[in-house]
């Protein structure tokens, strides 16, 4: 640079540095949907391709995806569909919302750190997420009590509602996809469970949805192996004990000893318009078998091969075969 003798300054000419922008040298195929979940830590905002890259324009504020990642709101959850590394090694992963409202790419961490499926922690402990997602899961596993494991229950609500406490659903409501075909009713007559009022239920495991809470129980239909599925705990009610006289006495037997280790006595509550109770293929879903002893489910010692164990009426006496741990 210079000063003229009349005092302006004259500026020398400089050549302008170009931008440069990353560039995408790995992808992944790219997937329609999936059900590998992410949830955001609100340390990234949400792109139409990654955000170093030309042309990338905003879909979403770190302040949006933090919103979504504490919604209540099921469909709120997204999936991974395809991740991709630049040249930059940095990581960007596609997502989806659940009800396909919401796509883009988000960066995810660098390829040295630490990774869990598609995302990335700074620490090997995988608690300090690097980039802008961690994984998610929309359903968490509860601890069924003594008394759900061992008791027996009917519909408390039959009929035609569709709130979750009348019928029996492939999963909760809103914990997975639309593109998955959303939830089924799994039960022969999808509008009115009325005709199962009189069937006996057992429960085989718990779980609650993640964002929207609430508590769903995992069940089968001892009348029928066409029903088992999800349905809202105030969906059912505890049955009264029943009596060997009254119900179907099941003795566990250890199968080496030949010694009765245990026994539980089965309402007798046949279907409508059926003599007996058919409890072959669907008693294994029963929980209350002796501590310390698994259910035989090979061989000729199992249940569904014992006699009886297809046509039980109420004063019958069936044999379980139990192995000890």
């Amino acid at each position: 640079m210079g000063v003229a003798a009349t005092g302006v300054l004259l500026v020398s000419s400089v050549t302008a540095q170009a931008k440069t922008y990353a560039k995408v040298k790995k992808i992944t195929y790219s997937l329609k949907v999936s059900s590998s979940y992410v949830t955001f830590t609100g340390k990234n905002a949400l792109y139409t391709k990654a955000g170093t890259m030309k042309g990338a324009k905003l879909v979403k504020t770190k302040a949006q995806l933090l919103d979504y990642a504490n919604s209540t709101r099921g469909l709120d959850s997204f999936m991974w569909l395809r991740t991709a590394t630049t040249n930059r090694n940095s990581v960007y992963v596609k997502v989806r919302s659940f009800d396909n409202q919401v796509t883009g790419w988000i960066y995810a961490g660098k390829t040295t750190d630490y990774s869990l499926a598609y995302a990335r922690y700074k620490d090997k402990a995988l608690t300090n997420p690097a980039g802008g997602i961690e994984m998610y899961r929309t359903l968490k596993d509860d601890t069924l009590t003594q008394t759900e494991k061992t008791s027996f229950y009917q519909l408390a609500n039959p009929g035609t509602a569709t709130d979750g406490t009348a019928k029996i659903y492939s999963i909760p409501f809103d914990v997975s996809p639309l593109e998955f075909g959303g939830v089924n009713v799994n039960m022969p007559n999808k509008t009115d469970s009325s005709a199962y009022a009189n069937d006996v239920f057992v429960i085989n495991r718990a779980t609650i949805p993640t964002r929207q809470g609430g508590r769903w129980l995992s069940v089968t239909d001892l009348n029928n192996n066409r029903i088992a599925g999800y349905i809202k705990e105030d969906g059912l009610k505890q049955m009264a004990p029943a009596t060997a006289k009254t119900g179907v006495t099941i003795n566990y037997v250890d199968y080496k000893t030949k010694q009765v280790v245990g026994s539980v006595i089965v309402p007798y509550h046949p279907t409508s318009g059926q003599d007996s109770m058919n409890l072959s293929t669907t008693f294994y879903d029963y929980q209350g078998q002796p501590t310390g002893y698994d259910i035989i489910d090979e061989g000729t010692y199992v249940f569904g091969l014992q006699p009886g164990t297809k046509t039980a009426k109420p004063g019958d006496v069936l044999t379980d075969y139990v192995i000890k741990r």
